[in-house]
């Protein structure tokens, strides 16, 4: 068994299915508050910072945000831990494939944050700590700086305002993913063709050509194939629905299956036509968050966030931001894909086939997947080219 095969294992499946089945949830949220856009997500980068706030909370807050992420019953411990094993897990992500992950956090000068709650992220997280006047403009661009670096220049910037004069705390995690396919599509073969989309408009778009065996599985609502990167270690899987299929219901079914996502699908021969489409998407998670059940994290008032910085004597903290971007880029060769999520704190007061066609020329969900551990690296639909 390969060193991440072995490391893949000792992942926690609570956190993994955790982070999924949040993620799914968190997708449809979003499909529905923003419906014919193109959205993409990553729920590894979302609850990596999200549990890193976490563990700064206390009481009712902390209790609202294990439920919203489907963590009850899991300890901070295990939680950590497996959060740990899935970061260490990104970093070694074998043959083909290149990542990086990193958190940091951006502490306001003299607010009195908790030294055990500082070295646990330290610890769990690999977090690199920076204390700065936060509301300084040269601090905005060293943190843009930072995540221009581990993105790998995909993502240039996730602070387009000066950061609140409120703001004492700002959490980071940022995604790098350039996976190969572990067979590539021969340009020669790339052609324009048509893509409907969402509003019914018609585009002239390439469309990357394949044929050979695929794990696909097809219903009267839907075809599915996977396309492995690199050794098989990963993989993204295309669902395009039919014609007739009813769209929202059918996205709506799927999501709430975090089973559906990670089943291994059936060898099939066939052909594929995929478009090659870039996407980026640039979200502010608060709202929809709190659609979601999670509302006292933000709340000003209510918000307890003793864990991670003494909040005696009138002081508060609560999130004001929590801010999502991503990029993914799919081509012949491979995807190349990015995301960031940043949380700003204040303080104030079927049976196989033998043959099957498949050409998504329409509007489709996508999802790239570690296939070892089963982690939802990024989910996304794609509604316009």
């Amino acid at each position: 068994m390969s060193e991440r095969a072995r490391l893949s294992k000792q992942t926690g499946p609570h956190v993994v299915q955790a982070t999924n089945e949040f993620g799914l949830e968190l997708t449809g949220e979003i499909l529905q508050q923003k419906p014919g856009q193109n959205i993409v997500i990553s729920p590894i980068s979302i609850v990596q910072a999200l549990t890193m706030t976490m563990n700064g909370a206390a009481g009712p807050t902390r209790d609202q945000m294990a439920k919203t992420m489907h963590l009850e019953g899991l300890s901070l411990e295990e939680l950590n831990e497996g959060q740990r094993k899935l970061r260490e897990l990104m970093l070694q992500p074998g043959p083909g494939v290149k990542m990086q992950m990193a958190n940091s956090l951006w502490l306001q000068q003299g607010w009195p944050f908790r030294k055990p709650y500082l070295d646990l992220v330290k610890a769990a997280y690999g977090a690199e700590l920076n204390e700065r006047k936060l509301a300084d403009p040269a601090v905005r661009k060293e943190i843009n700086k930072w995540v221009d670096k581990q993105t790998n220049g995909l993502i240039p910037t996730i602070l387009d305002e000066p950061v609140p004069e409120l703001t004492k705390l700002m959490l980071l995690n940022a995604l790098y993913f350039n996976g190969t396919w572990k067979t590539p599509f021969d340009p020669e073969n790339t052609k324009d063709g048509d893509f409907t989309q969402s509003d019914g408009k018609v585009k002239r778009v390439p469309f990357m050509h394949q044929g050979g065996d695929f794990e696909y599985e097809e219903t009267d609502a839907y075809q599915a194939v996977r396309l492995p990167y690199g050794d098989g270690q990963m993989g993204m899987l295309v669902v395009l629905p039919r014609h007739n299929a009813d769209r929202t219901s059918l996205y709506a079914e799927l999501l709430e299956d975090p089973d559906f996502w990670s089943k291994r699908l059936t060898h099939s021969h066939g052909k594929l036509a995929l478009p090659k489409f870039r996407m980026e998407s640039s979200l502010e998670l608060v709202e929809i968050l709190s659609a979601m059940g999670m509302t006292l994290p933000f709340s000003a008032i209510k918000a307890e966030f003793n864990e991670m910085a003494d909040t005696s004597g009138g002081k508060r903290l609560s999130i004001n931001q929590v801010l999502h971007k991503t990029l993914v880029d799919v081509s012949e060769r491979g995807t190349e894909a990015a995301a960031v999520t940043m949380i700003g704190m204040d303080g104030g007061s079927a049976a196989p086939l033998g043959h099957f066609e498949m050409t998504a020329d329409r509007p489709f969900l996508f999802a790239i997947q570690d296939l070892q551990s089963g982690i939802l690296l990024f989910v996304g639909s794609v509604e316009t080219l």
